[in-house]
């Protein structure tokens, strides 16, 4: 009888600062980072790039497969897409981790997953500010302090959890990168590479759709589990311009992106399908890049509560 056929290993490949092919096998954690100290060299990838962390990211297995865990000052991102700061998410085979300017590549067909214990990691590393382009996507819960003041605590936190999670997944899906839970409002952020893109505007326009779509679903399940909630109000704003990313103090989940696109995409989330007849209204820059493949509607100029003059802001009301 021939052997029984070995099952690939999960490893990681990369090409070192020499442009030399590297390979690590995954057997439990590899570190990534600029200088892992206190971590065996069998356990580690070394990257020494100044806008790398100390500790940046830990890839480990679990129970359900490979994950990876950011702990940077400056950003993981996975297929081109950034990672939310201190966040950990599920890769799969072929998945490309990109830290500095080195690129990893996970191996792990037929994976058979193993349990490991969770372990938390901080690190201090000094901040790199950098200008980036992005459109911003801020979905807003209307009336949100009257409805808290109305039903009960447990039924408030089920609603905002729900919508939450569920904007949140949309955002995943579509290539996105969740920034923030403000308040009542989440807030997301697609980054271009390089120059604007109607590539990345356009899916944070069907995000913005998927997530309008998928309040009624919301609504519909919460009232089967019982809950006595009316149905919920939404405004979506959006913006496109360039940022800075940095961070505020020192922890990981600090990341600031200051702007005055994101200031505005806020104010629109809050006059959408309010004072503006469309439930997402978007600033000229981002309507001009998704034009083409989307209707809009034309909001004319308008005066903007905090701005000095008038934007120009166009809608979109998906049937």
């Amino acid at each position: 009888m021939p052997p029984e056929a070995k099952t690939p290993e999960p490893s990681l490949h990369w090409q070192d600062e020499n442009g030399v092919p590297r390979r690590l096998p995954l057997t439990d954690k590899v570190f990534l980072g600029r200088i892992c100290r206190g971590i065996e060299q069998t356990k580690c990838i070394l990257v020494p790039n100044p806008s790398v962390s100390r500790d940046h990211a830990v890839i480990r297995l679990t129970r359900d497969g490979v994950a990876i865990t950011d702990m940077s000052k400056n950003g993981t991102w996975i297929n081109t897409v950034r990672m939310a700061p201190g966040a950990t998410r599920q890769l799969e085979d072929g998945d490309l981790i990109t830290l500095g300017r080195t690129s990893i590549r996970l191996s792990c067909p037929n994976l058979a997953p193993v349990r490991q214990d969770e372990e938390q990691w901080m690190e201090q590393t000094a901040i790199r500010p950098a200008n980036v382009r992005i459109t911003s996507l801020v979905a807003d819960v209307r009336g949100f302090t009257a409805f808290s003041q109305q039903v009960a605590s447990t039924t408030v936190y089920a609603f905002i959890k729900e919508v939450f999670t569920r904007f949140s997944g949309i955002v995943n899906e579509h290539q996105g990168t969740v920034k923030d839970y403000a308040g009542d409002a989440v807030f997301a952020f697609w980054e271009h590479p390089g120059e604007f893109s109607s590539d990345h505007a356009l899916l944070a326009c069907q995000a913005a759709i998927a997530q309008l779509r998928c309040v009624p679903q919301i609504h519909r399940q919460l009232v089967e589990q019982g809950l006595e909630i009316p149905p919920p109000k939404l405004g979506w704003g959006m913006s496109t311009g360039q940022v800075t990313l940095s961070h505020y103090g020192s922890r990981s989940g600090g990341m600031a992106l200051v702007g005055d696109c994101i200031n505005l995409a806020f104010r629109l989330s809050s006059m959408a399908e309010k004072i503006l007849p469309a439930p997402i209204a978007m600033c000229r820059q981002t309507a001009s890049l998704v034009s083409p493949q989307l209707s809009l509607v034309d909001l004319q100029t308008q005066e903007i509560r905090g701005r000095t003059g008038q934007e120009h802001l166009f809608g979109l009301c998906p049937t």
